[in-house]
């Protein structure tokens, strides 16, 4: 795809495109990949085919509740970040609650499919991040601002939260996907949907 290419050589990584699907993805079905514990393996610089993804099969929790499938498994969640974190309960609690997440429950996620994508996720390193956050301040006259957090970060921070936000994300990525997703120490993940990739490539 021509933004797909542009956002490659203009900024530099390698750009996946990355599809939602509530319904409708039966054409892309023969992409149907065997079940993986995570989202973020998918990033992994390794394997780079074309995949569709059953988020309904993932172990990882917060993968799981990112994408919908949350129900039951909160308070194992809040657990986990009070035995392994040290956070309190509460604060616990509210950090997943504000994580952003689907409501209702997705049916596929498509990596790098021959159609339009919803986002675009990206390995970065800081150099790389400094010159998308340039060309996003030139054409939407804005800063950039987000919020960090060290958890269930390339799933909900940065897969969701693009789509929800139609904005620009980052993430250092949690422990998880920084192993997982094979991210080097001196990158971070970012996101884009792919409408305002469009539009920021528009000059190039």
């Amino acid at each position: 795809m021509e933004t797909v290419k542009k956002m490659e050589s203009t900024i530099g990584g390698r750009w996946r495109g990355v599809s939602l699907f509530y319904s409708d993805y039966e054409k892309w079905k023969k992409y149907l990949s065997p079940p993986v514990e995570r989202f973020c393996e998918t990033f992994d610089s390794t394997d780079l085919s074309t995949r569709l993804l059953d988020p309904g099969k993932f172990t990882c929790p917060g993968a799981s509740y990112a994408f919908g499938y949350g129900e039951g498994i909160k308070q194992d969640m809040v657990r986990k970040f009070v035995d392994e974190k040290g956070y309190s309960s509460k604060y616990a609690e509210n950090l997943i609650n504000e994580t952003p997440h689907c409501t209702d429950q997705l049916k596929a996620i498509g990596i790098d499919l021959d159609k339009q994508p919803d986002v675009l996720i990206a390995k970065l390193q800081p150099e790389q991040i400094m010159k998308l956050i340039d060309i996003y301040q030139k054409v939407l006259e804005k800063a950039f601002t987000c919020e960090l957090t060290s958890v269930i970060s390339l799933c909900a921070n940065i897969a969701i939260k693009t789509t929800q936000t139609n904005d620009l994300t980052i993430s250092f990525g949690c422990e998880d996907a920084r192993t997982a997703g094979n991210l080097s120490r001196d990158r971070l993940f970012a996101g884009l949907p792919y409408t305002l990739a469009t539009t920021m490539m528009k000059e190039f």
